[in-house]
């Protein structure tokens, strides 16, 4: 048995639950405890999981609805080391949760990403995604799981703020410790595991692994209207970017010679006017006349290029020389797990 705690989160899951309980029987026996998380379900999605879902350790506790609200909850009720948080509908092998573990365990680190395959709920079909997980093992060129130091994730997270550096969680292992004292923010509504990415990229620990071994199901959101709401009134993440930044020069975790050995202020900058030339792009697209016939189309559309490839270069030359420098602990080797694609 693993020192893995499971958060299972549910509501009105009761269309996902039949498979996702039977992928879970293959590696519940791994796991230490699992506390499901329901936010008052109708469907019968708490009648499926007391019927179908059999562990020693298991706790199911009722909270209201609040995507990472409940996640949060049910994540300070983990007594395990590590936490796995089983969203229904995404899937993962046994071997995966177990390569996860050694993963974490070989490198000392506090979360391991990995990327899921996809499936579409409503074209039964699969498709990729490009997430900030590609940009990494693509710049990195990773070929088995690789330990980033404390600048190298602050520059990717900066880099890719329109995204989550967690990815699918569900395909991630975090340790538990970590995400108690640093739990998923509750006011970027949907996007929560993003912002936390942002505001504590350089805080944690990572390893990614460019293995493959779970599933992320695409489907309809059931967010509530409330979350949707949040999310847009949320702080833009390159002004969350820049929080995290002063947070971590108050805290003195990163110097000021750091910073500017790694060109962070100048990539806070880039960053800044390519998203608002993204924006111009975004609401320009969303206009009743096709956006080809606009000149101030065309004009930002060629700015923000200007201004992504500008941050291309920025983020290349600071990874260089991150790798010059260990802030937290020197990069690590290869963890030494077998490599293989599988799901």
């Amino acid at each position: 048995m693993l020192p893995i705690g499971v958060v299972m989160p549910t509501r009105n899951s009761a269309a996902l639950l039949q498979k996702h309980l039977a992928r879970m029987k293959g590696w519940l026996d791994l796991v230490e405890q699992v506390v499901v998380v329901d936010s008052f379900s109708t469907d019968g999605t708490r009648e499926l999981i007391q019927t179908e879902l059999h562990h020693p350790h298991l706790v199911v506790l009722n909270h209201p609805p609040g995507l990472y609200q409940s996640w949060n909850y049910a994540i300070s009720k983990i007594s395990s080391e590590y936490v796995y948080i089983s969203t229904c509908g995404d899937l993962i092998t046994r071997t995966g949760l177990k390569r996860l573990f050694d993963a974490a365990e070989e490198s000392g680190c506090d979360v391991v990403v990995s990327k899921p395959r996809f499936y579409c709920y409503q074209t039964n079909d699969s498709g990729e995604h490009t997430w900030p997980i590609d940009d990494i093992i693509a710049t990195l060129n990773l070929t088995e799981p690789r330990r980033l130091n404390r600048l190298e994730a602050l520059i990717f997270a900066i880099t890719n703020v329109t995204a989550a550096m967690t990815g699918s969680c569900a395909s991630d292992l975090f340790r538990t410790a970590v995400l108690q004292q640093y739990p998923f923010p509750t006011d970027f509504g949907t996007a929560g595991d993003a912002a936390w990415g942002i505001l504590h990229a350089a805080e944690v620990s990572w390893v990614v692994t460019p293995e493959r071994f779970s599933r992320f199901l695409r489907h309809p959101s059931i967010a509530p209207e409330s979350e949707r709401c949040r999310a847009e009134r949320a702080l833009q993440p390159d002004r969350l970017a820049r929080q995290a930044v002063a947070r971590l020069r108050l805290k003195g975790l990163l110097s000021e010679e750091e910073l500017a050995f790694s060109c962070l202020d100048e990539l806070l900058d880039i960053l800044e006017v390519y998203l608002d030339y993204k924006r111009a792009c975004d609401e320009h697209r969303r206009g009743k006349l096709p956006w080809i016939s606009r000149p101030s189309a065309w004009r930002a559309r060629f700015r923000r290029r200007q201004a992504e490839a500008r941050l291309g270069e920025l983020k290349f030359a600071a990874l260089q020389r991150a790798k010059r420098v260990m802030v937290s602990a020197p990069v690590l080797e290869p963890v030494g797990i077998e490599f293989q694609n599988m799901l």
